[in-house]
């Protein structure tokens, strides 16, 4: 058998291997195996290495695990509801905060701190929305249609 035709016959083992060809293909690699030693011993070669291949166990990476997982409705669930808990927090003590700064006359700590928190909060969405416009302004990719 000559160069070209194992080089016809090389894309087909890995078929022959995995039982994927048609029924003509597989009399035709089956032909070719017959007489040429050489395809012979790629076979041979590949199901030794297909073997060795099957005896190893495949372990997910550790980013994998966290995908999944991060993805889980479990976490999602979880997830929320720490979210839900902190800003249910945040707003009792806003509104713990007004109440005590109406209630008492002088200065108090409440007040302080509800003046801190919305200063706090103000100055985020300021930042938040310059740094937004900067990046729409220098996108290189806002004429790609996502």
């Amino acid at each position: 058998m000559d160069h070209d035709e194992l080089e016809t016959y090389r894309p087909l083992l890995m078929g022959l291997l995995d039982d994927e060809l048609a029924t003509e293909d597989l009399v035709r690699v089956n032909e070719a195996l017959r007489r040429s030693a050489t395809l012979r011993e790629e076979f041979e070669q590949l199901c030794a290495d297909s073997g060795k291949l099957e005896t190893l166990s495949l372990l997910e990476t550790p980013e994998a695990i966290s995908h999944k997982l991060w993805k889980s409705p479990y976490h999602r669930f979880v997830r929320n509801s720490g979210v839900w808990m902190i800003l249910g927090g945040y707003c009792v003590l806003i509104l713990y905060a007004i109440y005590e700064t109406f209630a008492e006359d002088g200065f108090n700590v409440p007040g302080f701190a509800l003046a801190a928190i919305v200063f706090g909060t103000f100055v985020l969405l300021i930042s938040f929305v310059r740094e937004r416009l900067v990046t729409i302004k220098t996108d290189p990719y806002k004429e790609i249609e996502r």
